[in-house]
């Protein structure tokens, strides 16, 4: 969704044109064909998540471009660009897939490779998502003691396959687009050679609301928002333990979960003694999803991992709702004063949760705030950054 905002913000500023996999999702091509953006697909095969394009059809959309600009994960086409042309290649960086293989690790749930990115390291992040896993009951014991010794191989391996792509591609990259100082901050810290190749620019995120609300309602709603669907690493099951806890104390508010229903964060939230008062809802269309934000208390990300820039988060600011988030990653960048951050433990959200929900915020503040930070100016960064590289090739 982020990488098609700013297609459909670029276009009008710079000649596009796509150069994507031919198994990609029709979802994303139709909306590219309906921005009516120049599309290519090329065979493409996948290794450990990450895309490899094949070079050879590619080869006349290359020597076209002034710029190429991969917009996450496709490390690898960096150097078989620039064996087709001396162009300048521009690389954002939304996860943290250029320091650690992070599709079949997860991270381990609770950081990224913070220390520098071993194949031990992969071993332990491996073993502990199946160790949570089974915490919750996703997993059974016997399951996760066998994934957890078959890790000790399949972590190594994993590793040096992720060293294959990732070696090869860092020299051929011109600059870095991190989408928070968080992200820059833990990207730096692996490959410090890319320091000076490393820029900081938000998403520009906080109009799409204003698409489908036309205004805010009077007061906050009695209820707290929540919508990273059925996946762990948001922390759902760090937010219905916390919703336990506001029960116990006596406060007096509801839960409302997109994504959700039918999933196991229902059967857990039973588990858990909370299915009452929590509304897990079926992904909403967009109208009525930004609506039912705009009206609540507080939007809960209680992530486990150090998201780099969590949408939803830039969203909710924009529209006046604030926020309670780990202080992990970017979301104490989206935060700010409007809201509050907290270690992602069920008795810390929820404090952070009763903190929140008694203060005032200034709703258009909020607003302008989100506009002025996570607004479209961040595609006119984002276009010098393309000029400059371009220029310097002369």
């Amino acid at each position: 969704m982020v990488t098609l905002e700013l297609f459909n913000l670029m276009k009008s500023r710079v000649k596009l044109k796509v150069l994507t996999c031919d198994g990609a999702d029709p979802k994303f091509l139709d909306a590219l064909n309906s921005m009516g953006i120049e599309t290519y697909r090329v065979p493409c095969r996948t290794l450990l998540g990450y895309p490899i394009l094949a070079r050879g059809q590619a080869r006349k959309l290359v020597e076209w471009a002034d710029v190429v600009w991969t917009t996450d994960v496709e490390y690898s086409v960096a150097p078989r660009i620039k064996r087709v042309k001396n162009v300048p290649v521009v690389a954002h960086i939304h996860s943290y897939a250029l320091v650690c293989p992070w599709w079949g690790a997860m991270y381990g749930l609770r950081e990224v490779c913070v220390a520098r990115c071993s194949a031990w390291r992969i071993v332990g992040c491996k073993q502990g998502i199946n160790m949570e896993l089974a915490r919750v009951g996703l997993l059974d014991g016997v399951r996760a003691g066998a994934y957890w010794l078959l890790d000790f191989g399949k972590g190594p391996l994993d590793y040096f396959r992720w060293k294959r792509i990732v070696d090869t591609s860092v020299d051929s990259v011109d600059v870095f687009i991190a989408v928070s100082n968080a992200t820059r901050d833990i990207v730096v810290s692996h490959l410090p050679e890319a320091r000076d190749r490393v820029e900081v620019v938000y998403n520009p995120a906080a109009h799409r609301p204003w698409r489908y609300v036309s205004s805010l309602p009077e007061r906050r709603g009695n209820y707290i928002f929540y919508a990273g669907g059925a996946n762990l690493n948001k922390g759902p099951h760090i937010l219905l333990r916390a919703f336990k806890l506001l029960r116990e104390w006596g406060i007096d508010v509801e839960l409302v979960m997109t994504g959700t229903a039918g999933t196991w964060v229902e059967a857990l939230a039973r588990r858990y003694g909370v299915g009452q008062g929590v509304g897990f809802l079926e992904k909403l269309p967009e109208g009525e999803y930004f609506r039912l934000m705009a009206g609540a208390g507080a939007t809960v990300l209680p992530s486990v991992w150090p998201e780099p820039l969590p949408t939803v988060a830039v969203e909710s600011v924009s529209l006046g709702v604030p926020v309670v988030g780990s202080g992990l990653g970017g979301i104490p960048e989206i935060v700010d004063k409007y809201g509050a951050v907290a270690p992602p433990l069920p008795e810390k959200i929820a404090e952070a949760v009763v903190k929140v929900l008694e203060m005032r915020y200034d709703r258009e503040e909020m607003r302008l705030y989100a506009h002025k930070k996570f607004g479209v100016e961040n595609v006119e960064r984002l276009v010098e950054i393309f000029n400059k590289v371009a220029g310097s090739r002369g």
